[in-house]
């Protein structure tokens, strides 16, 4: 067996934590809140907590007053905490648990990797994990996603105590199951069967499955279900079968087998492993049958094969796929990408190896140089509100490339080749979200168009959609108010020609259907949320 951690490595391990979280919260947080909440879901569930919270309840988030029940209630419930302890619902507060969740997902990754990889390597890791576009982007959104993937990277690590080392197994159990019950109140089943996939298939390569079905098993099951348990239980004791029927079946196994959005094709996720697992997943595939591997290298290499493969499978056989649904691969993704760089730094790769990490170094060089070319251009000259940051974004970019280039051709020693990709990517990030995002919210939210309709109401108005999807919740987020949704021409001209004044969204997909009613009334406000232009139309 491999032993848990050696002396050097122990020593230090509590430092490494305290610096890697300081490091992690600082690179998350930098003006977490300087974005508006973008559609379709961070209004939809930044709703539901500001429902909640004004109405004082813990079971069944709201949105817009009707029960919502698409998701487990982990976020909303950290939500709370973070709103109440920062005093009101705000983008920052409504993050927070994301930033929990992305800083959980490089500590359990590091710990992970420890014990297989040494120090160096497993420090690395957790780096370029934090530097992976996916878990930044996650971490700083309003998403149940980041969640998962830390639950998973600590469920998994939880089981390979069991099967890679010489501690008790009740400890890894213990931790695989209480991190598997946080799971399944992130994502419901879901948060089960990502981890199942990777420690499973991973038990199966290395024949080892016996040795997952000790006796200690039992006390991880117990340990998952009392942290699961209490909210399903409290959902059925109240009688809310309809809120479990939807969490659990609906959510899950329809979607995943009859879906009703996000159809997409089987090979979907191939180009989005190397979007999502960016920058690092273009180094992972040169980890494939890397020759002279020890013991340790091996076992943590078929354990992240195992985990990407299986995830990816999975994922793919469902016909609802989104992007996010694969981050939680990111850290085997990070696993196999760090093993290749180590042994580039040491000098022991093969040429042909070390050619394509040079290779895949230069092809970024050369990408931020294009694409600052085309922020300057193209960008600044198609968006103008936002001319100043696109210019701003492609001069950085083009000192950047040049500056990756430089490294390149400098051949430093050293982790210098691979420490420029990390400063590279954590600078794009940092300078996306410090300057360039807030300033897209011209484009993408909906707030500066609720903040025009404000102006527009008195007192009584009545506020309604026309055919919105009934969780539409960007402009009942930051109008503050009930939006009543209108369904079908009969409802819409019972409304129009009631006795109240109505102010009414209508997006522009349904516009000639709204106009059998309202004729050739002409809208009173006009703006693009997104890709979508809203009206707003005043019936007096």
């Amino acid at each position: 067996m491999t032993t848990a951690v050696d002396p050097t490595d122990r020593s230090h391990v509590r430092r490494d934590l305290l610096l890697l979280s300081i490091a992690c919260a600082a690179f998350f947080l930098v003006r977490l809140g300087a974005r508006d909440l973008w559609n379709p879901n961070e209004p939809i569930y930044g709703e539901a907590v500001r429902e909640m919270a004004e109405a004082k309840t813990w079971l069944v988030p709201q949105v817009n007053g009707l029960d919502f029940g698409e998701k487990p209630i982990l976020y909303f419930w950290m939500a709370l905490v973070s709103v109440k302890l920062l005093g009101g619902v705000s983008e920052f507060s409504l993050r927070l648990p994301s930033v929990f969740g992305g800083i959980a997902v490089v500590l359990g990754a590091y710990l992970l990797a420890l014990p297989y990889a040494g120090r160096v390597r497993a420090l690395a890791g957790a780096v370029a994990l934090a530097t992976t576009y996916a878990i930044w982007w996650l971490a700083r959104a309003v998403a149940m996603d980041i969640l998962l993937t830390a639950a998973t990277v600590w469920a998994v690590y939880g089981v390979t105590r069991v099967l890679d080392s010489d501690d008790p197994p009740w400890k890894g159990w213990l931790i695989a199951g209480v991190a598997a019950g946080v799971g399944f109140n992130a994502k419901g089943p879901i948060g089960w069967i990502c981890p199942g996939l990777a420690v499973f298939t991973y038990a199966i390569a290395t024949r080892r499955v016996a040795r997952l079905f000790g006796k200690e098993m039992l006390l991880g099951w117990v340990a998952c279900f009392a942290v699961a348990a209490p909210w399903y239980v409290a959902l059925a004791a109240t009688g809310r079968t309809d809120i479990l029927h939807e969490v659990l079946i609906r959510q899950n196994f329809q979607r995943y087998t009859d879906p009703w959005d996000h159809v997409e094709p089987f090979w979907f996720y191939v180009p989005y492993y190397f979007i999502e697992m960016a920058p690092w997943s273009f180094f992972s595939l040169l980890a494939w049958r890397l020759p002279d591997r020890t013991e340790r290298d091996r076992k943590l290499s078929i354990l992240a094969l195992c985990w990407i493969v299986s995830i990816l499978v999975f994922f793919s056989a469902s016909k609802s796929k989104r992007d996010p649904y694969i981050t939680p691969a990111a850290p085997a993704v990070v696993f196999l990408a760090v093993e290749v760089l180590e042994r580039y730094v040491r000098g022991t790769l093969s040429r042909a190896r070390r050619l394509g990490v040079l290779a895949i170094v230069g092809a970024f060089a050369a990408l931020f140089v294009a694409g600052g070319a085309w922020a300057l251009t193209n960008l600044a000259t198609r968006f103008p509100e936002t001319a100043v940051e696109a210019r701003w974004l492609g001069a950085f970019c083009i000192l950047t490339g040049l500056a990756l280039g430089g490294t390149l051709l400098a051949r430093k020693s050293g982790w210098g080749v691979p420490t420029a990709v990390a400063a590279a990517a954590a600078a794009l990030y940092l300078t996306a979200g410090v300057y360039v995002l807030p300033a897209v919210d011209t484009y993408k939210s909906a707030k500066p168009l609720c903040e025009s309709v404000t102006q527009l109401l008195r007192p009584g108005d009545r506020i309604a959609s026309y055919e919105f999807w009934r969780w539409r919740s960007q402009y009942r987020y930051y109008l503050e108010r009930p939006i009543e949704a209108l369904y079908g021409n009969e409802a819409l001209r019972a409304a129009w020609d009631g006795p109240d004044r109505v102010v009414l969204f209508v997006e522009e997909i349904g516009l000639d259907d709204a106009r059998h009613v309202i004729g050739d009334r002409k809208p009173a406000l006009i703006r693009s949320v997104g890709s979508m232009p809203t009206y707003v139309f005043i019936n007096r």
